[in-house]
């Protein structure tokens, strides 16, 4: 931790960070928080603890969603504190074997990685999920397997950029742009990536879907940056000497990882793309100024969540809301209580942590509730999956949407 010796030291150990960290309010345990994190943190540094079990869990228990770190008065980046922690722990004690598995025999290839959508896509599909559910059979694996299991939306079982559809082709685009697609709206959510081609087709934006690979935040955010750095330079490799305005892309999670590349691998040529990453909402709205002007006068009321990887990059905040605000009057906007409270998804936190990750995300929903829209929108997969699970297991029948879907729907009006 010698490279962080300046950012433990900022701590003064005021306890602000209890009343923003989601991970307190729920367990009330020190452990769980900045401040207790970081005085583990420099006993480790002195030599007077070593990573054992207990400190494992401890600093994998945290959502990385930085509200400890926007509100910290000394300006403690305990974010990155938490990261390097975890890659000393890989270090130390290398990774868990399911993602480690996952990481170097998933993550870097692609087919398999479709394999593994397709043979899911059949398992749903096929019954078997059905009749694995009913029978009971999920209860006795460990790791409540069943509530794990639960999480998994509809597959697909087609890559989206394996599938493209046909351009109708533009003879003078006004701009071009690079898609990055993430690996959920490839495998699991393709209507995602459709929407995004026909809302850019319609406005003159021409469209290329280059080869690419997992952006790396699975791998990075475990303390793997062996594997992230793969993913990451290989990334760089296919988006680089393109000849496009813009990269864009429709997941909070891979652009603030892809604005994360020069810090984390000293690239020059990852410094390079970065004044051209664009989060999709933001380049509809700041870029192309897209005016919709939908003829349905529907008045659906929809709300919007806010992605924490998102809501701090340029325009993350206002774009979106200021996109739903133009499809009026098809869909009316409302503000709900807490939308920038942090939904306890954090990519695979739901799964390690998936009870303390729906107590999170029961604040999250009492809000959506309280707002009496029809449709929640946000612009993360992962948080999407979160919220549709977990209004699901609250019984109520309110859609989760990505916003550009809204918008390609209003397109149709």
């Amino acid at each position: 931790m010698n490279n962080y010796a300046e950012i433990l030291n900022k701590c003064s150990r005021c306890g602000g960070c209890q009343a923003h960290c989601p991970l307190y309010t729920e367990t009330g345990r020190e452990p769980f928080v900045a401040r207790g994190k970081i005085e583990l943190l420099e006993n480790l540094q002195s030599g007077n603890l070593e990573w054992n079990d207990t400190l494992a869990e401890i600093f994998s228990t945290c959502l990385l969603c930085g509200s400890c770190t926007e509100n910290c008065p000394n300006g403690v980046r305990t974010d990155k504190l938490i990261m390097s922690a975890r890659k000393e722990l890989v270090d130390a004690r290398g990774l868990p074997i399911i993602k480690k598995n996952i990481f170097h025999h998933f993550l870097k290839y692609n087919g398999r990685l479709n394999k593994a959508g397709q043979l899911l896509a059949i398992y749903q599909k096929s019954g078997l999920q059905k009749l694995l559910r009913t029978s009971g059979i999920l209860k006795v694996f460990p790791m409540d397997l069943a509530k794990i299991e639960s999480i998994l939306p509809e597959i697909s079982g087609k890559s989206f950029r394996n599938n493209l559809p046909i351009s109708r082709g533009i003879s003078h685009p006004k701009l071009k742009v690079a898609y990055f697609t993430g690996c959920v709206t490839n495998l699991v959510n393709p209507q995602v990536g459709y929407s995004i081609l026909k809302i850019l087709e319609a406005n003159d934006v021409e469209v290329i879907v280059p080869e690419q690979v997992c952006c790396g935040i699975p791998a990075i955010a475990s303390g793997d940056l062996k594997t992230g750095r793969f993913l990451a330079e290989e990334n760089i490799k296919h988006f680089t000497g393109l000849s496009v305005d813009y990269i864009v892309m429709d997941c909070a999670s891979c652009l603030s990882t892809w604005l994360e590349y020069p810090e984390l691998f000293s690239s020059d040529e990852a410094a390079g793309l970065m004044p051209k990453l664009v989060d999709i909402n933001r380049f509809l709205v700041e870029i192309l100024d897209i005016r919709i002007n939908p003829e349905n006068e529907l008045g659906i009321k929809v709300t919007y969540h806010d992605p924490c990887h998102l809501k701090r990059t340029p325009g993350g905040k206002t774009s979106p809301r200021e996109l739903l605000k133009r499809l009026s009057p098809s869909y009316e906007f409302v503000e709900m209580d807490m939308a920038d409270r942090c939904c306890g998804s954090a990519g695979s936190f739901n799964l390690t942590h998936y009870v303390l990750s729906q107590k999170v995300a029961q604040h999250k929903i009492n809000a959506i509730l309280d707002s009496n829209a029809k449709i929640v929108a946000s612009a993360c997969p992962s948080c999407i999956m979160q919220l549709q699970h977990s209004l699901k297991n609250n019984n109520s029948d309110i859609q989760v949407k990505h916003t550009v879907e809204l918008v390609a729907q209003c397109l149709n009006s």
